[in-house]
């Protein structure tokens, strides 16, 4: 059988939408291509893009701390048409460790281990002080030009609306240096501004009619000279307890109110810190060790996070682990207390494990409260006067300084209407209680993520992991946006829901539900305790990938399988390995460009030459 080949001048009658098979009597249209329908019957057509093609969206991001930094970082280096605004309130960025900065301000987790995968540095000390973490986070920022591409400063959001019909977050953001408001929108609408940053002052009568000096410890002036002054300090929490062990040294007196049992512990990785848990600062020897053995560096890291790690044991009501903990505590505190029979009798807890609250480094915490310096109230404080306070027998005593550790609004509400498309504002979604989709979601409101939201592992480990854990989480959801033309992601409602059922029965098994305040549970012994129930290992796992079949989806295009497009993938054109599935050279995902030295050696011709 012979092959015709075309004739002269058909070469183009693949693109000739003029060319008549029948008049023409062109036995190639056909296969030339001449016949392609540009639709099927129903009105289909084939959109003519290849597999993976990206269409643009826009994500605004409120709050400019870790999270949003490891995102834009993250994003730049990952992902493709996505135009990112973030909306930052503060003068700079930093989120709680810019605004965090009272005396004896600093992490629970040892520094080497609240550090991002991807940007490894030496620290000064196991508990590295707020002004070094903010240092840190600063610098990252700066280095890759991140605020001036991205970050509005002193804007904050005052509404964010769904729109159903344009799939878009339509939002309302106030300049605080004009109080000019202005309009935005995007597809999906990031909450990156933590769960601690609406800090409140306690509800004590004449508060404000003190004429000494009055701070909260979330705004605390680092510019005022505390040596030799009488200092109240309201708020036994986790600011309160460094405040105190801090200050205890320079003031002339505190006063101190601890109204309700709490465990004063070692904070996180304790067997690798100072005695009895202490923090200290690394000698040169020690950090040149570990600059010039990076390997050693990393060994180091997973030795702590190993001991993070199993921490979740002791949390558990009746477990030997917990029994250990309490045990170990009650020790060490009434030794530090040097058995004081009042206060060992009234802070040392009876009734809830260590855990219950999430413990907080401290040391000098408990010899402060027995310190010649120091007046320790475990009644509440009667009210407040121009000259100081008065105690809960009506005694007045005079101070210069009152410092409220008092904390924040744990309510888990915004700040501002957030609506969902029918018409819902979360203020009143989450009114009396709150339900979350494993923490990054909100059921009913679509293409709405936040870092750490309710039942999110906040009782134990560092948040750096969950941090790239959730940014990957959602560059995977944004990306299917992308690719696959989905115009809304929604959590299900009764899934949610059932999530939550779930995850309260579980926590009945934990030291969180104890009769504790803590802000776990909005500074309440029997408040609703929004924390993950499991560890964070168990987290990473459930959050590796997105469970899609948790969620309603909204596609723009009628036929879901319109992303095929064109046939071809991508891949094909972009520059990366279209052989990538057979591995990559040089552990690089590009094209290569071959020689002929492979050609010259092992094609079948040059055998034998």
């Amino acid at each position: 059988m012979g092959i015709n080949h075309d004739a002269p001048g058909t070469s183009n009658i693949y693109s000739d939408p003029n060319v008549n098979d029948i008049e023409n009597n062109n036995v190639t249209a056909e296969r030339d291509g001449a016949f392609i329908p540009k639709t099927d019957a129903t009105g289909y057509r084939i959109r003519e893009e290849s597999y993976g093609t990206k269409r643009p969206v826009r994500v605004v991001l409120m709050g400019a701390g870790a999270s949003t930094l490891n995102f834009l970082k993250k994003a730049e280096e990952q992902m493709k048409n996505v135009k990112i605004t973030v909306y930052e309130k503060n003068h700079d960025v930093g989120g709680t460790w810019l605004e965090n900065r009272y005396p004896g301000c600093a992490c629970d987790i040892p520094s080497v281990n609240y550090q991002f995968s991807w940007k490894i540095k030496l620290w000064t000390h196991f508990y590295s002080y707020s002004p070094e973490i903010w240092s840190y986070l600063k610098g990252i920022y700066d280095e890759n030009d991140l605020i001036e591409k991205y970050v509005k400063l002193q804007h904050q959001l005052e509404s964010a609306v769904w729109n159903s019909e344009a799939g878009v977050w339509r939002f309302k953001v106030r300049d605080l240096k004009t109080g000019t408001v202005s309009e935005d929108e995007a597809e999906f609408f990031i909450n990156a501004g933590g769960v601690l940053n609406a800090y409140r002052f306690p509800d004590i009568p004449g508060l404000h009619n003190f004429k000494g000096k009055l701070m909260h410890s979330a705004a605390y002036d680092e510019g005022y000279a505390i040596e030799g002054k009488r200092v109240a300090v309201i708020g036994a929490g986790s600011s309160g307890v460094q405040i105190v062990a801090k200050l205890s040294k320079t003031a002339s007196h505190i006063f101190h109110w601890i109204r309700s049992p709490i465990w004063i512990t070692a904070g996180f990785a304790q067997t690798w810190a100072g005695k009895d848990g202490a923090n200290f600062e690394y000698t040169p020897q020690q950090m040149e060790y570990l600059q010039k053995n990076p390997k050693k560096y990393l060994e180091y890291r997973k030795q702590i996070e190993n001991e993070l790690n199993q921490r979740f044991k002791f949390i558990l009501k009746g477990s030997e682990e917990a029994k250990a903990a309490r045990e170990f505590s009650y020790e060490q505190m009434a030794r530090h207390l040097k058995n004081d029979p009042r206060l060992v009798d009234k802070i040392i807890p009876k009734n809830f494990n260590p855990g219950c609250r999430r413990p907080t480094p401290a040391p000098g915490y408990l010899d402060a409260l027995v310190a010649p310096n120091a007046t320790i109230f475990t009644d509440a404080i009667g009210s407040i006067t121009e000259k100081g306070f008065t105690d809960h027998e009506g005694n007045e005593h005079e101070c210069d300084v009152i410092i409220c550790a008092t904390g924040f609004d744990t309510s888990w509400r915004p700040r501002f209407p957030l609506v969902n498309g029918q018409g819902v504002d979360l203020r009143d979604f989450w009114a009396k209680d709150v339900t979350s989709y494993l923490s990054i979601g909100i059921p009913t409101y679509p293409n709405h993520f936040t870092f750490c939201g309710p039942y999110g592992p906040l009782g134990h480990g560092s948040f750096m992991p969950l941090i790239e854990r959730w940014t990957t989480y959602m560059f995977d959801v944004i990306s299917k946006a992308q690719e696959e033309n989905i115009k809304s992601f929604t959590p299900r409602l009764d899934l949610s829901l059932q999530f939550r059922q779930h995850a309260d029965l579980f926590l009945q098994r934990t030291a969180w539900t104890s009769a504790c305040r803590s802000w776990f549970k909005q500074g309440k012994q029997d408040g609703q305790a929004a924390i993950y129930p499991g560890s964070r290992l168990h987290f990473l796992h459930l959050l590796e990938r997105p469970r899609y079949e948790d969620f309603e989806m909204e596609y723009w295009d009628s036929n879901r399988f319109a992303f095929m497009g064109n046939g071809f993938d991508e891949r094909e054109f972009d520059g990366r390995d279209i052989t990538h599935y057979l591995g990559l050279l040089e552990g690089k995902d590009e094209q290569p460009e071959y020689g002929e030295e492979l050609m010259g050696k092992l094609a079948g011709w040059a055998v034998g030459k």
